[in-house]
């Protein structure tokens, strides 16, 4: 069983990985918002740490769009026809969340 140290230890090494893997490209910044706005819960009492509400954003803005392993389960020719958006998603997502996931690697490394 972990302490309480432990597990606020181990959800800022996950938020600083996450943060590490969307600026490395490992990441799609559409998917690693959608982790990180589920995070955030743990992060503070209300869930609004300012360094999480372009995440909340980004998820919010993009949550019809398929990503993961959801896209296994949706038509192909549906997928390609959807793609542009999610590639624009995707750039303004980045442009919108790389300083702020700087950021968070800083902050919870």
């Amino acid at each position: 069983m972990m302490s309480s140290e432990q597990h606020i230890q181990s959800l800022h090494k996950q938020i600083a990985k996450i943060a590490l893997a969307m600026l490395d490209g490992e990441m799609s910044y559409l998917l690693g918002a959608r982790i990180l706005d589920a995070l955030r819960h743990q992060v503070s009492a209300d869930g609004n740490d300012a360094d999480f509400m372009v995440f909340v954003a980004v998820a919010s803005e993009t949550d019809d769009f398929p990503l993961g392993s959801v896209r296994e389960h949706w038509d192909k020719q549906a997928l390609d026809k959807l793609q542009p958006e999610i590639d624009a998603a995707e750039a303004w997502a980045k442009g919108h969340a790389e300083q702020i996931c700087a950021k968070l690697v800083s902050r919870f490394s």
